[in-house]
C-alpha cells in the first residue's frame, strides 16, 4: 500500500527509540516458547530483539518498503539471529503459511489499520487457523479517549531529537476524525535539518480506526477466541478507562 511505504521514511525517525513495549513481548515469547508470527512488523523494532532473544520469528507486512529497511537492518546482524528471521510482504487480513505459530501478536495500534469490521474479522480469523491450540493471540490497541474523540481536529507539535543525527527535528501531526465511522486520518510530517543546514521534509498521510473494548471482546468472541486477559499496560496492569493503552490476550476456542 502506497500510504505506509511512505511512511516507511518517517516510522524509523519517530519510533526507533520506543522500547517499552519489547520486553512484554518478550515475556510473552517465553511464556509461549515460540514459534512467533508479527503482524504488520514495520521495520522490525519488535522483532529483531526477539530473535537477538533467539526466537524463532516470523514477520508480516503489507509494505515493501518497511521489510526492505527491516532487511537491510538484519542484513548487518550475527549470521544466527538472520537464520531465525523469516518475512512475507501480505495483507494481514488473507495469507498463507505452513507452520502453525505458538504467538502472533500485533504490536503497537497496528491492527487499527484496519478499516471495517469485516477487514478485522478476516484478521482474527487468519490468525485462528495458524495459531497452534495452546498458543496465544495478543492485540495492542490505544483506548478511545471519549473527551477527545468529541473534536473532530487537532494539530501536535514537537521538537524531538533526531536519531540518526542528534539534531533538532520538527514532529507535525494532524488528525481528522470521523465520528460516523470510527476512524482517524493522519498526517504525519518530520523537518529534518540537513548536514548543510537546509530543512528537508518528511511526511505520509494514514488512516486508523478504533475499538471500544466492549467491542474488541465481540470481535475476538466471532472469530473463535476467548479472551484470557486485558492489559492496561506492559507491566500487566488490569485495565480501565483511564490506561490509554488495551492489551488484548486470547487463546482459540
Amino acid at each position: 500500500m502506497p500510504e505506509y511505504d511512505a511512511y516507511s521514511v518517517c516510522y524509523d525517525l519517530l519510533w526507533a527509540n520506543k522500547q517499552d513495549d519489547v520486553p512484554f513481548y518478550l515475556a510473552m515469547a517465553k511464556e509461549t516458547r515460540g514459534p512467533v508470527l508479527e503482524l504488520a512488523c514495520g521495520t522490525g523494532r519488535v522483532l529483531l530483539p526477539l530473535a537477538r532473544a533467539e526466537f524463532e520469528v516470523t514477520g508480516l507486512d503489507v509494505s515493501q518498503a518497511m521489510l526492505d529497511k527491516l532487511q537491510a537492518k538484519l542484513d548487518q546482524e550475527p549470521r544466527e539471529v538472520q537464520g531465525r528471521v523469516a518475512l512475507k510482504c501480505a495483507d494481514m487480513r488473507d495469507y498463507r503459511f505452513s507452520q502453525k505459530f505458538k504467538l502472533v501478536f500485533c504490536a503497537f495500534n497496528s491492527f487499527l489499520h484496519l478499516m471495517t469490521t469485516d477487514d478485522q474479522l478476516a484478521c482474527l480469523r487468519s490468525v485462528r487457523e495458524y495459531l497452534a491450540d495452546d498458543g496465544r493471540l495478543v492485540l495492542n490497541v490505544f483506548a478511545p479517549d471519549h473527551n477527545r474523540l468529541t473534536g473532530r481536529a487537532d494539530t501536535e507539535v514537537a521538537v524531538e531529537r533526531d536519531p540518526e543525527t542528534g539534531r533538532d527535528m520538527v514532529v507535525t501531526d494532524i488528525s481528522k476524525r470521523d465520528l460516523t465511522n470510527q476512524t482517524i486520518e493522519v498526517w504525519e510530517g518530520v523537518d529534518r535539518i540537513g548536514d548543510d543546514g537546509t530543512v528537508k521534509r518528511y511526511s505520509a498521510t494514514f488512516t486508523l480506526s478504533w475499538i471500544h473494548n466492549r467491542e474488541m471482546h465481540l470481535l475476538l468472541r466471532l472469530a473463535g477466541f476467548e479472551v484470557v486477559a486485558v492489559y492496561g499496560g506492559y507491566d500487566k496492569r488490569p485495565y480501565d478507562y483511564a490506561s490509554g493503552i488495551q492489551l488484548f490476550v486470547a487463546k482459540k476456542v
